[in-house]
């Protein structure tokens, strides 16, 4: 009975004033509004209609107290939406601010957006720097292999085999028997050997190459391992030259002019080409076992990306 009482004194009192407050207008002049509208949106995946929502709150109450947060999320946005350019330009100069935890979050948001905009050097360096911070050290797991990830990604294959021997390890140590921490096993089994093969890679001399071809047709082909190119500089330059001979030889101007002048030209291009080649060698170096890890990585991502877009 006493039940009953609590209950429709409830029904007669309090619901009519909640109905209310829900029939109640959402007021514009207060930031949190325009908030939790770009939240909805943020919410929703429309990420750009979030941003614009966020840069109404920078415009309409520019003394608003917390519109570092509010550029941190527009940041955020910019680096979900896929553009990473945007989200440097955003979150960078939050790099330096007071608060701890936003200087955190928008060193970590740099350093992913560094990685997926290719500037490996740059996302290596912060997550290095961001595994070591003390709201990092429960992504030390996570920050290590993005910076082995980074440093592949800079053709360092070295230091990145010894990265992710190390990250293999800490997930080793920490024992964690749950379906993401699942992932990591798979994904160290796989990328290891790429990355041990990959370390062993080492770039050909353009100027040996060069000196090579110079010394006698062919030879920068052969010192690249290319023989069937340098057989064929070697078969084409010789013959041409062996007919302009033949034409001197046998007072045949045109012929040893003609051959002459095939010979000289096919000798420099073979230079050059050998030249080139060398430098294309040494440019694309690594670019498939990179692919491969890369390949790999993207079946990790949904752990990682649980654990360090926070």
């Amino acid at each position: 009975m006493r039940a009953l009482i609590v209950y429709a004194a409830f029904f007669w009192t309090i619901a009519p004033l909640l109905a209310v407050q829900k029939n109640v207008p959402p007021d514009f002049s207060k930031p949190q509004t325009w908030l939790r509208l770009a939240d909805a949106f943020a919410d929703e995946k429309d990420y750009y209609r979030a941003i614009t929502e966020y840069k109404k709150v920078i415009h309409l109450f520019p003394a608003y107290p917390k519109l570092d947060w509010v550029h941190f999320q527009i940041g955020k946005m910019y680096y979900e939406g896929g553009r990473f350019t945007q989200a440097k330009h955003e979150l960078i100069p939050l790099s330096d601010a007071k608060d701890e935890r936003l200087r955190f979050l928008s060193l970590n948001y740099i350093a992913l957006s560094y990685y997926e905009n290719n500037e490996f050097s740059n996302a290596d360096r912060l997550f290095r720097d961001l595994k070591d911070q003390q709201g990092g050290l429960p992504y030390v797991l996570d920050y290590t292999i993005y910076s082995s990830m980074a440093a592949a990604g800079d053709r360092k294959f070295g230091a990145a085999y010894e990265r992710m021997l190390e990250a293999r390890k800490k997930w080793q140590d920490q024992g964690d028997a749950s379906a993401a921490a699942a992932q990591y096993g798979p994904f160290f089994e796989k990328s290891l050997p790429i990355l041990e093969k990959a370390k062993e890679l080492s770039t050909k001399s353009p100027v040996w190459a060069t000196i090579f071809s110079v010394l006698f047709p062919g030879g920068g082909h052969f010192f690249l391992g290319e023989w069937d190119t340098g057989i064929v500089s070697l078969s084409i330059v010789g013959g041409a030259a062996f007919l302009a001979y033949d034409g001197f030889v046998h007072n045949n101007t045109v012929q040893s002019l003609l051959f002459t002048t095939f010979a000289t030209g096919a000798y420099i291009g073979q230079i050059y080409s050998s030249y080139r080649t060398a430098r294309k060698y040494n440019e694309e170096l690594g670019d498939n076992e990179f692919r491969d890890l890369s390949r790999q990585f993207r079946s990790l991502n949904v752990a990682l990306q649980f654990q360090t877009r926070f």
